[in-house]
């Protein structure tokens, strides 16, 4: 059966117009997919599993009346078609041949969402569609298309990466967090939107972006920032400012560097939780607004607790769980 006859079984059988013979015929070209029989001709079909994905997500949108999907990783094997309700089958090998036929080609597909999450102590590395790279730090999620269509490369950032954009002209790659998007006019650069956090900060290596205040569902109040300069957005004061930062500082999380510059102990503590996958307890609260100037580079939790007990003048412990660190706790001072 070729595809010119399976598309107007498919019509008729939507109509309830087809003979006996002729729903004999499509149930038979149906049943010889599922047990296996049937070939999917690459050349002739394209490639089964985009096909599957973009089906597979037209039904999910015809049945639960959403536009965008969430999943954490897309695949689709012969065997789980094979186990597949026939109705749901059916509908899969329709959809898939008529949308190849040219049935569904002035049709919007549907994005089929991906998500990236990493936890405390963790990194990811990600290559997109595009081959743009993205390093997502600890305690971030990224969402991002499978396949990028449309006008804009879009993902959506809550924690923080680090981007290498391929740029194309003809489709800005644009970083959504929270309140503001950053819209990519050059190649390297790096966001850090934690939603616990009061600010938001795009810090940009190499190229140029332009971030954009998103204001009642329109984006307002452009701006461009150049290499070495660093937008800090006050997520409570709806305020900006500019200034020159230290790479080593905004970036240095991806190769394991933590450098700290005049600052306070408790900004320094909540970075190093994230980076280490520990909580720091001081039981001395006034030494949190003591500033520290330091860098740590590839360093165990216990040389930290070290440095810190140094510079701070406490001692610690270090309260583990089943042979794991789950806590440092520095109290009283040194002799």
């Amino acid at each position: 059966m070729d595809i010119s006859e399976f598309s107007k079984l498919v019509e008729k059988y939507k109509r309830g117009e087809l003979s006996r013979q002729e729903k004999e015929r499509l149930e038979s070209f149906l049943e010889s997919f599922q047990t296996n029989s049937g070939k999917w001709v690459e050349n002739e079909m394209g490639n089964q599993r985009i096909i599957e994905e973009r089906v597979f997500s037209r039904i999910q949108e015809s049945i639960h009346g959403e536009k965008i999907h969430y999943v954490n990783r897309t695949f689709f094997s012969p065997s789980l078609l094979k186990r597949a309700a026939a109705i749901a089958f059916f509908f899969i090998v329709s959809y898939g041949l008529l949308y190849i036929s040219g049935v569904f080609s002035k049709r919007t597909v549907p994005v089929v969402w991906c998500e990236a999450v990493t936890s405390a102590g963790e990194k990811s590395i990600l290559v997109l569609s595009d081959g743009s790279q993205i390093t997502l730090n600890a305690d971030s999620r990224l969402r991002y298309p499978y396949q990028f269509s449309g006008t804009n490369r879009e993902v959506y950032l809550e924690g923080e990466g680090y981007f290498v954009v391929h740029h194309r002209n003809d489709q800005p790659f644009v970083v959504h967090t929270g309140d503001l998007s950053t819209t990519v006019l050059g190649t390297k650069f790096n966001v850090s939107a934690y939603p616990d956090s009061k600010t938001i900060a795009v810090s940009l290596l190499e190229g140029k972006v332009k971030v954009s205040r998103n204001e009642e569902g329109r984006i307002d109040k452009a701006v461009v920032i150049v290499p070495k300069e660093q937008l800090l957005y006050d997520k409570e004061h709806d305020t900006s400012s500019f200034s020159l930062f230290d790479s080593l500082e905004a970036v240095g999380w991806k190769d394991n560097i933590y450098k700290f510059e005049d600052e306070p102990l408790a900004n320094v503590l909540f970075q190093l939780e994230r980076a280490f996958a520990v909580k720091f307890k001081i039981t001395d609260q006034q030494v949190l607004v003591q500033r520290i100037t330091i860098k740590f580079e590839n360093n165990s939790l216990q040389t930290v607790a070290e440095v810190l007990k140094s510079l701070t003048g406490l001692n610690y412990h270090i309260v583990s769980d089943s042979g794991e660190a789950r806590e440092v706790v520095f109290f009283g001072k040194t002799k």
